[in-house]
């Protein structure tokens, strides 16, 4: 048997060695990180014009830094919305993984809104000097950035029309690249299932506890004014009358299922119990992103209507900075019913505690 094993770790050795054979490794520094292709890219149209603008050089330079951002972004998310298609709920390792990666997304995207300040150091009359050479090349025709809409849930119907459609931004493969990726599962979509899939919903026992509970709270509520006691009842009736749900989404006012809202609802109250932390929390990092990427759109449409005012159009032959302002609404908003989910939360006193057979 030894002798066997003496044989294994012989052959073991070898292979090891062929491994470090094959292994391609870089020259150094600049090599590893391609940096003649990267460093050589920056082509300022007004100096090949003959007249420089140096200005341009930062132009270039910040978005071409976006976009490889972006493509860090799309890259966390892939693995993000692969985990989530698993059952994570038995996987606290994974959902870790989760948190780690969305926390990435967020710590990106807050690098992104520091960008504007450094493109802000460009006055508009800066900006004027080479701003023509730039027709018809234009943010609108990101395609990273609308991959990272997509991937995330934007519909198309709740994208803002423009004088620009997508097929006539991008060429015929960039295209179905994004078609691609608009009809892959979104991380909306994967959230949605993995919520509907809360343990503590297999049965009605905890959710009719809750129930239970908002009522207690709503009959012992002292409200001075009828018209928010009113009010309060009927947001209370949407959380638990399926039907009232189901035709708020149908107006467009909420946007998860019934029984993902459910989820998401029960993840919340009981966050402090064991399983349901973690859960929080990524819940939370969704919110975060959300709300960063409408301070990026918000922070975006005031540098442009800074550099251009509202009357120019885009380079890209959108209405410019108006454009950019009537991206600004809710219908952009993916985790929206998460950010109004403390609306429909009962008051931690009047929360039941769980049974322990019941758990997770």
């Amino acid at each position: 048997m030894s002798c066997i094993n003496g044989k294994d770790r012989v052959n073991d050795q070898q292979n090891n060695r062929r491994c470090k054979q094959n292994v391609i490794a870089a020259n150094g520094y600049a090599d590893y990180l391609q940096l003649d292709k990267l460093l050589d890219s920056q082509t300022m149209l007004s100096k090949q014009n003959g007249r420089v603008s140096y200005d341009e050089h930062l132009f270039i330079v910040t978005h071409q830094a976006y976009e490889l951002w972006f493509k860090q972004i799309l890259f966390e998310m892939d693995i993000v919305c692969k985990l989530l298609s698993a059952n994570l709920w038995n996987n606290e390792h994974e959902m870790f993984n989760i948190l780690k990666r969305l926390g990435r997304i967020s710590s990106i995207i807050k690098l992104l809104l520091e960008h504007f300040g450094v493109l802000e150091t460009m006055t508009p009359y800066d900006f004027a000097e080479f701003r023509d050479y730039l027709k018809p090349a234009s943010g609108f025709q990101s395609l990273q950035f609308r991959m990272i809409e997509s991937k995330l849930g934007l519909k198309k119907e709740n994208r803002v029309s423009c004088c620009k459609s997508y097929t006539d931004c991008f060429s015929a493969k960039k295209y179905d690249e994004l078609e691609r990726t608009s009809a892959e599962p979104s991380l909306f979509t994967l959230v949605c299932h993995w919520l509907e899939s809360t343990p503590m919903l297999k049965d009605n026992i905890v959710w009719d506890q809750y129930r239970r509970a908002a009522d207690h709270w709503l009959e012992g509520s002292i409200e001075s004014d009828i018209s928010c006691l009113e009010k309060r009842r009927k947001l209370m009736d949407s959380v638990f009358k399926c039907d009232q749900h189901k035709r708020l989404v149908e107006q467009g006012n909420r946007t998860f299922s019934h029984m993902a809202l459910k989820g998401a609802i029960i993840v919340y109250a009981y966050r402090h119990e064991k399983g349901y932390a973690l859960a929080n929390r990524i819940l939370e990092s969704l919110v975060d992103i959300d709300t960063l990427l409408s301070k990026w759109r918000y922070s975006h449409f005031v540098m442009v209507h800074k550099m251009i005012g509202s009357y120019s159009s885009g380079t890209g032959g959108t209405s410019g900075s108006e454009y950019l302002r009537s991206t600004l609404c809710d219908s952009y908003r993916i985790f929206i019913d998460l950010i109004n989910l403390p609306a429909l939360i009962i008051p931690a006193i009047y929360i039941p505690p769980l049974i322990k057979s019941q758990g997770k």
